[in-house]
């Protein structure tokens, strides 16, 4: 009985811990507020804030080693990255003058993501069953989604105010490292074994498959890390309060995902893999849509809720693939390479390679961007699908 109600505890402090794992959704409508403020290019702007994807790769990295040699706990990790989380609240109120405060904060909140993201999913794996995970990878995109709606309604209402608005949300995250201290057990990695005793010897290896989801999660959430990035500019000349709208957007958005995850079990054990090309698809579906509306609030909110529903039928799916193909002894370096690596470097690299391909090619223009990103997304659904049909016929083989 105590154990279940520990399991009952774990699950809810990881449903919290999901509500603040995407922070960058408070800071993603006052982009053009911080482009306005300072007198900066876009690009310029979107690399600083994108920042916080390369940080957070690099310090999850070396949290999954710690992690991984048993130096330090999963719940050590947690607890620092909320911590972190928290403090950059303080950041931002005390330093938002100069436009470096923005790759500070950057930097802090990268270092946030980067303790508490991996290990989250870590504890995921170590502490259910195959059932138990995938009806809680989709529970914990829901509310992913859930708090990304309140962090950009809120993060786009501050920004309205003056630009750092939107980190300040962040003091919350003190008492949810507070919470984590209490319901998350305390343990480290355990040694592989040989002939039923510990052994120092090599840790289970990693299935190929691994490598296959980290890349098809890269790609993906390059292409759907642009949303949010561009909205504000692709609609400031549509509406007076933009940040305002810039928010909603984002907020209906993480709307749309949190409606996927609650179906994504079924539709998950119906269409296996294929729920990836139906995720394409759906991004296609909402970046094509959008492309046609600047100034009309309806359709645009349509669009980015259909751009939302894509998030939770992929990165879910993603996630229980990759569980199933981890153990205790190596989910450190697998809930690294995909609840880290891959996503947070394709967040890094959509302004890098996208705004600045686009820019290149139609210079200023937000709607042709979000149509190209439409194509690239229907091109990854073609290429995810193909690749789903010949490992199934090679199974049947």
């Amino acid at each position: 009985m105590s154990s279940q109600k520990n399991n009952g505890a774990l699950k809810w402090t990881i449903l919290i811990i999901a509500l603040t794992q995407m922070p960058t959704l408070a800071l993603s409508p006052a982009t053009e507020q911080i482009r306005s403020f300072f007198n900066r290019e876009l690009a310029e702007v979107q690399t600083a804030m994108s920042m916080t994807n390369f940080v957070s790769v690099a310090v999850s990295v070396i949290i999954a080693l710690l992690v991984n040699r048993a130096v330090i706990t999963k719940k050590l990790s947690v607890v620092l990255g909320q911590i972190f989380l928290g403090l950059s609240s303080i950041i931002a109120l005390l330093f938002h003058s100069r436009f470096w405060s923005v790759y500070v904060l950057s930097l802090t909140i990268g270092m946030a993501t980067g303790c508490f993201v991996t290990s989250t999913f870590g504890l995921l794996f170590d502490n259910f069953d195959s059932d138990e995970r995938q009806r809680l990878a989709g529970y914990q995109t829901s509310f992913i989604n859930l708090g990304g709606i309140m962090m950009s309604l809120i993060g786009g209402l501050l920004a309205s105010f003056f630009w750092y608005g939107g980190y300040l949300i962040f003091f919350v995250d003190l008492i949810v490292a507070a919470l984590c201290i209490f319901s998350i057990p305390s343990y480290k990695t355990p040694k592989p074994l040989k002939n039923g005793a510990p052994a120092s010897a090599t840790r289970a290896r990693i299935n190929p498959r691994v490598y296959y989801y980290t890349v098809c999660i890269f790609f993906f959430m390059m292409l759907y890390s642009a949303c949010g990035m561009n909205i504000s500019t692709h609609i400031k000349n549509g509406f007076a309060n933009y940040s305002s709208v810039a928010g909603l957007c984002n907020a209906v958005q993480m709307a749309g995902g949190a409606f996927a995850g609650i179906f994504f079990g079924k539709i998950s054990a119906r269409l296996k893999d294929m729920i990836l090309f139906l995720a394409c698809l759906l991004l296609f579906a909402g970046y094509t849509l959008l492309s046609f509306f600047q100034s009309s609030l309806a359709p645009i909110l349509i669009s980015v809720f259909l751009a939302g529903t894509s998030l939770s039928l992929f990165m879910p799916r993603v996630t229980f693939c990759v569980s199933t193909y981890s153990d205790p002894t190596n989910s450190a370096l697998t809930t690294l390479f995909i609840s880290s690596i891959a996503p947070s470097m394709g967040g890094f690299f959509s302004p890098i390679i996208i705004t600045n391909l686009t820019e290149a090619l139609s210079s200023g223009s937000t709607v042709f961007r979000y149509r190209f990103l439409a194509l690239a997304a229907l091109a990854l659904g073609i290429a995810v699908a193909l690749a789903t049909l010949s490992r199934r016929r090679t199974e049947k083989a």
